[in-house]
């Protein structure tokens, strides 16, 4: 996922470059090799992404273009950041929080990184939530196949009937799923 973000400051590129640096260095990014008035940072892994409740562990990529005008620069961010689909609010939410205060570093010398506390019980939550449905879901393909299994010994149906019956069960339960699967997207 993308997210791009540009703005100007009233400072020289050289201070906005010093100020960029330093924001993206306290948040966790190390410098990548710079070429012209383009800053790279890198942050997290791959592995990171799938095993991680910090989105600060994700891999995320960040390139920062300054461009001078007079005693101004006008400064280009865009930063890549892999996460899951269903994580893709959670990675936005970050890069707008960090990008806002990346520009209130610029712009004011001010520096304050976000505190993602709140953002990771968020994440936490998401991925519980997911589990127990997915949970549910394999809970419920066992109570068809038991049912329909029972069904053919305690009813006296055929193994065919007690087949229809217990996809009849699953079909039901995988429509529960399904509804409460998009309800987290």
């Amino acid at each position: 996922m993308k997210i791009m973000r540009s703005f100007s400051a009233q400072i020289p590129e050289s201070a906005a470059r010093e100020c960029a640096v330093t924001f993206l260095t306290q948040a966790g990014y190390k410098r990548q090799f710079d070429s012209g008035n383009y800053l790279r940072f890198r942050r997290g892994s791959t592995i990171g992404v799938l095993i991680n409740f910090n989105p600060r562990r994700w891999q995320c990529e960040v390139n920062i273009h300054i461009m001078p005008n007079e005693r101004s620069s006008e400064i280009h961010v865009e930063a890549e950041i892999s996460t899951d689909p269903t994580e893709k609010r959670f990675a936005e939410e970050l890069l707008t929080a960090e990008f806002s205060s990346l520009e209130a570093a610029i712009i004011t010398n001010e520096f304050k990184t976000f505190d993602i506390s709140e953002l990771k019980k968020k994440i936490k939550s998401h991925v519980y939530r997911i589990g127990g449905i997915f949970t549910s879901f394999m809970f419920f393909i066992i109570l068809g196949i038991v049912v329909g299994l029972f069904a053919s010994i305690d009813l006296d149906i055929s193994i065919l009937g007690a087949s229809v019956f217990g996809a009849g069960v699953l079909l039901l339960m995988f429509t529960i799923f399904m509804v409460l699967w998009r309800r987290q997207k």
